[in-house]
């Protein structure tokens, strides 16, 4: 009894406890649920106040623009700055450099839509309020994506309009860059001149002020104030400018005296020192030897090789110990003709003066070719110099040039550490590796992507030393290029021109990406640019052979190709190509002589030993095309045209009991070949397995939709069964390949009336 008394309290007393925890519990989520209502209630309440100073902050807005409603398009212009922002720099896709000019365009276009400018003015005007910062913003954009005026896509006045905003900015760099960018698509227009001149006389530039204010006259002959401005800037000159313009100006009845105290200009060239003063040739002669020297330096870059000579020898007569002059001269003789021998004599007095003289020595050597002498200055100075990466680098380059390859990569390897800070050495160990990539690629048909990633690697180091090495970038795009990423390339590409526009290669290079992605008619165009400055180089007939294989001209093609192998006779591809292109214009000789020359000297090229093999089996030499296709089987067995020649092979010898194992290879190794599934239908159907053969030469078309042998043989065998509404169907296919098709058209029209027969036959007239 005691026993189940005490078993009743526990239970009541665990019912209790239970009981207990509930209730707390409950109050627990009583208290949450009073804390949570406090919390929204704080939230709403926040809510609504934010709700209302947005709904202020908008009233105000209106208000203070309500004036100014042409503001209010400012925000659609912040909007597409953020978007172009956010496709240039803030997403992981890589974009190619005609989306992100694009991209560009579209952002300063949304900017030009808010600003208005006279073309006839010579000054600024309707530039809202807050819109320089979006154009500083345009600024920033362009900075960081390394974009110029001639990257985006604006006619001649809106350049001429965003320069004025950039001018307005205090952007003088940029908005020069958009002037002259202007002027150049609108010659005819003197606003961007006007505006030009301005930014030139601000920066004291009077070099090309002069230039400016020129064009200005050839427009405006009678422009009084630019005839002022001249006469003022060649004062003190003997330029002949400065008599015709005083004369035009007595002509137009202005009296005009030059005065020191008239323009800003004669107050900043009083500030200018006697040897800044000399760089421009327009104002008076240098009375220095620096200043000679300064002057025949800016000559030296206008072309005028007869003139700076001139200079550099009065800078010679003043000081005869300048070693500069000595230096400067030197390169002057060597742009000269059959005058090296004087330009070495003065490197050695320039070297004697302590200039740094040894890579224009070997330059000039090498132009001059002599190549060993080139070579034994570099390697002199480089015996006591072994750190000096520039000399370095070009020793390996005269070694390059001139196929001691092995050699070339020996000096690299003897550089001590210190030497490969240097970009150039990164470069020339790039070109080696791309070399390597070339030979490799001639030899077997195939690129080593391992070669290739040890050039990106190395040309990757070079503009980690120097991102403005445009040689670096143009070897990066060629090595992209044959990795095959086309967009990368092209980005590299992009920045190698901008780098060294005037580089013979730059072209050259553009046009090979051309023609990997089909743009033929950009590629033909570039290899043009690349004629005139390269001359008897191979690779503009071989682009143009390419060019012209592509679009079926396979005589032409080969004509080109001819022209490669005379400049340079082991070119594989050249040799290869015009082989494929007198198979495919029936000229059998000359492709079996090509064929039979990679044979013999590039016996690891299985392309060409599969082109003898189709030459043979086009002369009809069965048994010789076998023995070729055995060797290229033996060295790749799963050569998938390889095996499905050796089956048509079998076939034609009446073999035909063993043309089905290499065709049945053949199709376990590419089941996607449309001639492998071909060849076996065709086989089927000499054996007279007819069901098989049609199952065949349908996969055929299936994986080639443009088969028309396929295709004509199932029509055939579905024309001989007794479903008519089968073989129409089949036949208007083949029609639908080759509308013209005769037998196609007849078999169609009879089976058209077996049509038309059996529907007679299945309902008799009554």
């Amino acid at each position: 009894m005691e026993q189940s008394t005490l078993t009743i309290l526990a239970l009541y007393a665990l019912f209790g406890i239970a009981l207990a925890t509930l209730w707390l519990r409950h109050q627990s989520v009583l208290k949450q649920r009073g804390q949570m209502q406090i919390r929204l209630g704080d939230l709403q309440g926040n809510l609504a106040s934010t709700s209302n100073r947005l709904d202020l902050l908008s009233r105000g807005v209106d208000t203070i623009l309500g004036e100014t409603p042409e503001v209010h398009e400012l925000l659609s212009v912040h909007k597409s700055l953020e978007s172009a922002e956010l496709l240039l720099f803030e997403q992981d896709v890589t974009i190619s450099s005609s989306e992100s000019c694009a991209i560009a365009t579209h952002a300063a276009k949304s900017i030009l839509s808010n600003y208005q400018s006279d073309s006839e003015t010579k000054g600024r005007v309707n530039i809202l309020p807050g819109i320089i910062p979006l154009v500083l913003r345009l600024d920033a954009i362009l900075t960081e994506a390394e974009m110029k005026s001639e990257d985006l896509e604006l006619n001649g006045d809106e350049q001429r309009c965003l320069g004025e905003l950039f001018h307005e900015a205090g952007k003088s760099v940029r908005a020069a860059d958009f002037y002259r960018r202007a002027h150049t698509l609108s010659p005819e227009g003197s606003s961007v001149l006007y505006s030009l001149a301005s930014i030139q006389r601000d920066e004291g530039d009077f070099d090309t002020l002069d230039r400016t204010l020129e064009r200005l006259l050839a427009i405006d002959p009678d422009d009084v104030e630019v005839l002022k401005e001249q006469v003022i800037l060649l004062s003190g000159s003997d330029d002949v400018r400065f008599n015709r313009n005083t004369r035009r100006l007595e002509a137009l009845g202005v009296d005009f005296t030059i005065s020191e105290n008239q323009t800003n200009l004669n107050n900043i060239a009083g500030r200018a020192s006697d040897v800044q003063s000399a760089i421009n040739p327009h104002l008076k002669e240098p009375s220095t030897s620096e200043g000679w020297v300064a002057k025949s330096a800016k000559l030296l870059l206008l072309g005028e090789i007869v003139v700076a000579l001139e200079s550099v020898e009065k800078a010679l007569y003043l000081d005869p110990v300048n070693p500069e002059a000595w230096l400067l001269k030197a390169k002057l003789l060597a742009a000269g003709d059959d005058r090296t021998k004087e330009a070495l004599q003065s490197i050695r007095r320039a070297s004697a003066l302590g200039e740094y003289t040894v890579l224009l020595e070997s330059e000039i050597l090498e132009n001059d070719g002599k190549l060993d002498s080139a070579r034994a200055v570099l390697e002199e100075w480089l015996e006591t110099n072994p750190s000096d990466a520039e000399a370095r680098g070009r020793l390996s380059l005269v070694l390059f040039r001139a196929g001691a390859i092995d050699w070339a990569s020996r000096v690299l390897q003897e550089a001590p550490p210190e030497a490969w800070d240097n970009a150039s050495l990164h470069v020339m160990e790039g070109r080696l590796h791309l070399l390597a990539a070339d030979e490799h690629r001639d030899r077997t048909g195939n690129h080593d992507h391992i070669i290739l990633l040890d050039a990106t690697i190395s040309f990757d180091l070079a503009i980690e030393k120097d991102r403005e090495s445009g040689l670096a970038w143009l070897g990066r795009s060629r090595a992209l290029r044959y990795q095959g990423s086309p967009k990368e390339a092209e980005i590299a590409l992009v920045r190698a021109r901008r780098l060294i526009p005037n580089h013979p290669s730059i072209s050259l290079e553009e046009a090979h990406l051309c023609l990997d992605t089909g743009k033929l008619d950009q590629a033909n165009a570039l290899v043009s640019e690349a004629s005139t400055n390269l001359q008897n180089h191979p690779s503009i007939p071989f682009i143009r052979g390419m060019i012209a294989a592509k679009q079926g001209r396979f005589i032409e093609s080969q004509t080109f190709f001819s022209k490669v192998l005379t400049i340079q006779k082991n070119h594989i591809r050249a040799r290869l190509n015009r082989c494929s292109a007198a198979l495919l214009a029936n000229d059998l000789v000359t492709a079996l002589d090509d064929a039979n020359y990679l044979v013999e000297h590039a016996p690891e090229l299985n392309l060409a030993r599969q082109r003898r093999s189709e030459i043979l089996m086009n002369l009809g030499d069965w048994e010789a095309a076998e023995i070729e296709l055995r060797t290229l089987l033996s060295r790749e067995p799963e050569h998938t045209m390889g095996l499905v020649h050796l089956g048509t092979c079998m076939i034609a010898m009446n073999k035909a009991e063993q043309a089905e194992k290499p065709l049945n290879d053949a199709i376990r190794y590419d089941p996607n070949h449309s001639d492998a599934w071909y060849q076996r239908g065709l086989l089927y159907l000499d054996f007279g397995r007819v069901d098989e053969a049609k199952s065949d030469f349908e996969a055929a078309a299936k994986y080639d939709s443009k088969h028309i042998d396929a295709r004509l043989r199932i029509a055939a065998i579905l024309h001989e069964g007794e479903d008519p509404n089968a073989a129409i169907i089949a036949w208007r296919k083949v029609l639908d390949i080759d509308p013209e098709h005769k037998l196609a058209r007849r078999r169609l029209q009879e089976s058209s009336e077996r049509q038309e027969i059996l529907k007679v036959r299945r309902y008799p007239k009554d």
